[in-house]
């Protein structure tokens, strides 16, 4: 048994058992429980996932995959025991859908076809029904991964057929109807997965899986409906060893919660809340905040209606939405953001107007947002209320998105508004997107937010990026940004800054490749792009290792085109000019193999006119920095020979070799004096 220290340690330190992030309201007849629980879906405000890591080695570790610029590819992602689907999905807190008749057959569909399809609905629990199913289905896989695919349409052909291997492929909200194939070819790859047994768990949703070339998968595709509602509180409340709090479920409050049984996303967050609770008291306020507070803020809309006029109702209105907006910020940031919004309707804000309008304490008074020194705050006892209005904006007025956009934009973006409440903004934004599922909140941020406020765009992007569901959209739009002929230069760094952080980091082979892309359209040498190929070195060595010299050999072949081969000589250059991708190339000279790739490699920048210059200050850095070292001075003299063997490629050794004394260095020397002897015992054999 664990003490009570451990058990409330447990109970806040999880993530949610369905990695699902809310999108659309829960189905209801019943208006209280519309919708999920409200902003910090996960303990402490947090989501309900975290992001998955790409740190794994071994049989099924990072050789088992490539990592190429372009083309299509599908890269594994280990689900460990620590993932909270995988623990929900565990003997004594797994809860069945409701349709049970379905889920009975799944596991022998599966056994037999060595493919499923669980359609459902996002917010279901689908993703933990199918590590459940991978973990018992016959001869049960010891490893089982997500597939991150890379692809500019659903395809088998990039799917891996490891050996005894469990494989989720998510292909809910398609951008397009997959060929007409996709069906037939599953059949074929599901055959040959069950040779080497091993299963595919397609995840999908009934809006997306239809049409002809979804017939021949509809002998294995099963349709499934979230679990018991209640069942999984309480199977949640025995996780966490609360059998005491088992008694609060029989309460009226809870009454129409079961009788509208929503979603197993909604499902856990209330039981997460109730876990947090201190005490039955606050029962009622959780169970207004499951039901996203809508009475509250109809309420708190409609305020004196009956008295105010058109234009005084809007006033406080928009007072509401700005205080919503900007939680916590100055209170002057609140005023400047309503009247923003107040010029956007057409009402003139001029010094004239606004000294007859009513006070800042009138206003804020009206909306019912109260002041701490100089902030301001909706009702801080009603948690999630300010992420309620905001739903409940966007919800209520969908014809004005793009004004409203724009707006809330234009606040985080607006100099004068101080950055951390420019931030508020950014994160109530950013939550807003993950619910709704709104990918043009997302593409605003990433356009909109320039110069020194980029830095908030990153911030939004990059917990956005490592979404359990939502972040699918966002890490194919880094992609395909990069992969336009002529990106802004603001999306460009700003895929790179995503890149070199902690996303990078948690995901470094999915960040690798729109790095990797992002460096082609950078000068040789670029700072921004130095650095961050620094950051992975530095955090996923061997990560890099292997894109790059996948990278390297992909440029060698006959099927690469020009921008290829122009991404990946600027992302070796950017590695090799810091000193932790230095080492990373360097520790690779002894494999003849790796080797030759390295001296081509540093043979095109050679003969790369706009190359020249950052290769020069880049072998002057080798140069100071191998030139003393009795531990690497040989091993790089002896690369830089191999290098500079073909005559063509030493015209840069003439700036190298003199220096501001007009003396011949000895270290250039060295290295002239090797390159030409390889050339005349070889007699140019090894010119490419």
């Amino acid at each position: 048994m664990i003490d009570d220290e451990q058990r409330q340690l447990e109970a806040t330190e999880t993530t949610s058992p369905s990695a699902e992030p809310p999108s659309e309201p829960v189905e209801s007849n019943v208006p209280a429980v519309s919708t999920a629980l409200l902003e910090g879906d996960g303990p402490n405000g947090q989501p309900p996932s975290s992001p998955v890591s790409f740190s794994h080695s071994g049989e099924h570790g990072i050789q088992a995959y490539n990592l190429h610029l372009n083309g299509d590819q599908a890269i594994p992602v280990p689900i460990t025991e620590s993932d909270a689907d995988y623990r929900a999905s565990q003997d004594g807190r797994f809860v069945p859908p409701r349709n049970s008749d379905q889920w009975d057959v799944a596991s022998k569909l599966l056994d037999t076809y060595g493919v499923i399809v669980l359609c459902a609905a996002q917010g279901s629990g689908r993703r933990t029904a199918a590590i459940r199913l991978l973990r018992t289905v016959t001869n049960a896989p010891p490893t089982i991964f997500n597939l991150e695919p890379e692809w500019s349409k659903p395809s088998v052909r990039p799917l891996p057929k490891n050996a005894g291997t469990g494989y989720i492929l998510d292909l809910s909200d398609l951008a397009e109807q997959p060929g007409e194939q996709l069906g037939t070819d599953l059949v074929r790859y599901g055959a040959e997965l069950r040779k080497n047994n091993s299963f595919l768990v397609i995840l999908a949703t009934p809006t997306d899986w239809y049409g002809h070339w979804a017939e021949p998968t509809l002998p294995f595709t099963v349709r499934l409906e979230s679990p018991d509602a209640r069942a999984l509180v309480t199977a949640e409340f025995r996780a966490h060893y609360r059998g005491d709090r088992m008694t609060w479920l029989d309460r009226t409050e809870f009454a129409d919660i079961w009788k509208a049984n929503p979603s197993a996303r909604a499902a856990w967050r209330l039981a997460n809340r109730l876990l947090q609770a201190s005490g039955p008291e606050q029962i009622q306020m959780i169970v207004d905040e499951f039901g996203d507070w809508h009475t509250d803020v109809e309420n708190l809309l409609g305020r004196n209606r009956a008295r105010e006029s058109d234009t005084q109702l809007l006033s406080t209105r928009v007072t509401v939405w700005a205080g919503a907006l900007l939680h916590g910020g100055q209170r002057r940031s609140v005023i400047k953001a309503a009247d923003d919004l107040l010029a956007r309707l057409g009402q003139a804000r001029t010094p004239v107007n606004i000294l007859t309008d009513a006070t800042t304490s009138s206003r804020l008074d009206a909306a019912e947002i109260t002041r701490d020194g100089e902030r301001a705050f909706h009702d801080t006892k009603k948690k999630g209320l300010p992420a309620a209005i905001l739903r409940h904006l966007w919800d209520e007025f969908p014809t004005q998105h793009e004004l409203l956009r724009t707006w809330a934009i234009g606040i985080a973006a607006d100099r004068t508004i101080p950055e951390e409440d420019a931030r508020r903004v950014t994160t109530a934004l950013l939550k807003l997107a993950v619910h709704r599922h709104d990918r043009a909140i997302l593409d605003a941020l990433a356009s909109d937010l320039q110069g020194p406020r980029r830095a908030l765009a990153v911030e939004a992007l990059t917990e956005a990026a490592g979404d359990a569901e939502f972040g699918r959209y966002v890490r194919d739009r880094l992609r395909k940004w990069m992969d336009a002929r002529t990106p802004s230069d603001n999306k460009v760094d700003l895929v790179i800054d995503i890149c070199a952080g902690t996303w990078g980091t948690n995901q470094p082979a999915l960040a690798l490749t729109r790095l990797g892309k992002a460096a082609g359209h950078k000068d040789f040498g670029s700072p921004i792009v130095v650095h961050a190929f620094q950051q992975l070195a530095l955090h996923r060595p061997e990560h890099v290792r292997k894109a790059v010299d996948q990278w390297l050999s992909d440029a060698e072949s006959g099927e690469a085109d020009e921008a290829v081969r122009r991404q990946t000589l600027r992302a070796f250059l950017a590695l090799v000019s810091s000193d932790e991708g230095t080492d990373l190339v360097l520790n690779d000279v002894s494999t003849a193999e790796a080797r030759l790739r390295l001296v081509r490699a540093w043979q095109q920048l050679l003969s790369t006119d706009t190359a020249v210059e950052a290769v020069r200050r880049q072998l002057a850095r080798w140069q100071e920095g191998f030139q003393d070292d009795p531990e690497h001075r040989e091993p790089v003299l002896d690369l830089l020979a191999d290098i500079f063997t073909p005559p063509s490629r030493r015209s840069i050794l003439d700036g190298l070799m003199v220096t501001e004394e007009s003396a011949i260095d000895p270290f250039w020397r060295e290295v002239l004096e090797r390159a030409a002897y390889r050339y005349r015992t070889s007699e140019g054999a090894s010119t490419p």
